[in-house]
C-alpha cells in the first residue's frame, strides 16, 4: 500500500496491464510469490519473447484491452443478472482470443505457444451472440428492441406493426376508399370503440353491407369492420407480446451462454497471465 501521503506501492510501478483482470491476478502474484522452478521459467520464457519483439507487445495490449473483464461478465451471466450490452461486449471480447491465439501460435516460443494452446476462443458462442443480438440493443428488455431482425418472423411482424401502425392505417384508408368508391373515407380512432372508418351521409349508400355502424353523428356515420378489430387487437397487444418473445430468446442465450462458463474462466485466466507477462516485457523494455 502507499507508503504515507507522497509513497507509491510496488503494484502502482510494476502494474503495466491492458484488463482489469491482468491487474487482479499481479496482485495475487505479488501476495502468494511462487518457488517452483518450472513456472517461473515459462513466466520469463514469455517475457523474454516480448521484450525479443517489442512491435508486439503494443498490438497484443490492445487486443487484451478489447477483452475487457471476461471475468466480472461471466459471473453476471452464472447468475442470469447480464444486461444485454453486457452479452454484447461479452462476444466482442471473445472475438479478440482467436487473432491473439493465431499471433502466437504463428510467432511464439514454447511457453507462449501452451499458454494459447488451451484458448477455446468460443466461435459458435461469437456467433450466436452477433446474430440474435441487435447491434445497437437497449440497455435493457422492455426498453427498446433488444434482438436482432429476421431472428423471429412474429417479432418482426410486430414489431411492424408497433412502429408502422400509421402506414398500415393509411394503406387500408386508401384501399377500401378505391373499394367502396367513397372519396372522403377516414380512419380514427377513440377510446370507446377504437378504431373505426368514418363515412360522410353524402356517401353512406355506398357503405358495403359487411361494415358495422357503431355510431350515428350529424352529418356522418362511424363503421368498424373485423379487418380493422383483427390490427386494432395486434396493435394493442404488440408491445406485450414484443417484451414476451424477447425475453424468451433472450433467456435462451442466456442459457447458452452459460453452458460456456467454465471455458470462459479459463479462456479469462490464459488472457490475464499473458496480460501480466507482457506488462512484466514492458516493464523490463
Amino acid at each position: 500500500s502507499a507508503a504515507g501521503r507522497d509513497g507509491v506501492s510496488l503494484v502502482n510501478v510494476i502494474d503495466k496491464c491492458s484488463s482489469p483482470m491482468g491487474a487482479r491476478l499481479l496482485r495475487t502474484w505479488l501476495s502468494m510469490p511462487v518457488l517452483d522452478l518450472e513456472e517461473l521459467k515459462s513466466r520469463y520464457d514469455v517475457v523474454s519473447f516480448f521484450v525479443e519483439n517489442e512491435d508486439a507487445i503494443s498490438q497484443m495490449q490492445e487486443r487484451i484491452g478489447n477483452i475487457g473483464d471476461l471475468e466480472r461478465i461471466i459471473s453476471r451471466a452464472a447468475t442470469g443478472k447480464i444486461a444485454p450490452r453486457e452479452v454484447l461486449q461479452l462476444g466482442r471480447g471473445l472475438s479478440q482470443i482467436a487473432p491473439i491465439v493465431e499471433f502466437c501460435k504463428k510467432n511464439g516460443n514454447k511457453a507462449l505457444k501452451s499458454i494459447v494452446a488451451k484458448m477455446s476462443g468460443c466461435a459458435s458462442l461469437i456467433e450466436q451472440i452477433k446474430k440474435i443480438l441487435s447491434p445497437e440493443c437497449a440497455a435493457a428488455l422492455g426498453k427498446g428492441p433488444v434482438i436482432a431482425s429476421g431472428v423471429d418472423n412474429e417479432l418482426d411482424e410486430l414489431r411492424s406493426i408497433s412502429t408502422g401502425g400509421k402506414d398500415y392505417l393509411l394503406q387500408l384508408q386508401q384501399t377500401e376508399s378505391e373499394r367502396t368508391g367513397i372519396p372522403s373515407l377516414k380512419i380514427s380512432y377513440n377510446n370507446v370503440f377504437g378504431y373505426y372508418l368514418e363515412v360522410r351521409n353524402a356517401y353512406k349508400d355506398r357503405v358495403p353491407e359487411e361494415w358495422i355502424r357503431k355510431q350515428t353523428l350529424v352529418n356522418a356515420e362511424r363503421y368498424i369492420t373485423q379487418e380493422l378489430k383483427d390490427y386494432e387487437a395486434k396493435i394493442l397487444g404488440a408491445e406485450a407480446r414484443i417484451y414476451e418473445i424477447e425475453a424468451r430468446i433472450y433467456a435462451a442465450l442466456i442459457a447458452e451462454i452459460q453452458t460456456y462458463i467454465s471455458t470462459i474462466q479459463s479462456d479469462a485466466r490464459l488472457i490475464s497471465r499473458l496480460d501480466v507477462l507482457i506488462g512484466f516485457a514492458e516493464l523490463a523494455l
